[in-house]
This record gives structure tokens, sequence and C-alpha cells, in this order.
């Protein structure tokens, strides 16, 4: 595995670890909207916030390990391709 991937497959991790973490300290404020604002109610960070952003990292990430997997196999289908035309 190179380091290319070894990054974006970290941020994955890292995106279903926040979604994860959001989703069950969520579940066990019995999923209240209380306290997202800042202002609202304690100052610390609601869990819904944890969730949007697992949610914003697993997209990218999961596109770019399929973006570099794709990238790879371009150039050997594209031998392939001038193999058959030659025979």
């Amino acid at each position: 595995m190179t380091l290319k991937y070894c990054i974006r497959y970290l941020l994955l991790i890292a995106g279903f670890a926040f979604l994860t973490f959001g989703m069950i300290n969520w579940s066990r404020d019995a999923f209240s909207m209380q306290g997202i604002w800042f202002f609202d109610g304690p100052n610390i960070l609601h869990p819904l916030l944890f969730v949007i952003i697992g949610v914003a990292m697993i997209p990218p990430a999961m596109w770019e390990i399929f973006s570099l997997g794709l990238s790879r196999k371009r150039p050997r289908q594209a031998q392939d391709n001038d193999l058959e035309l030659r025979e």
C-alpha cells in the first residue's frame, strides 16, 4: 500500500470515527437539539457537529480512493487495447 492510499484511508477512518462518535453521543442525549448553538446551552460541542463533520469527510475520501484506483488502471487498459489492434 502506498503512502497516497494510506493517507486517504486514514481520512476515511477518521470520517467514520467522527460519524460514529457523534451518533452515539447524540443518541445518549436522546437526539436533543438543545445546545447546538453556543449561546443556547453549555459551552460544549454538540454531538451533531461531529456527525456533520463525519458525513462531510466520507465522500471526498472515498472519491480520492476510487480516483487513485482508476488512474492506475487506465494505462494498462490503453496498453491492452494497443495490443489487440496490432494483432
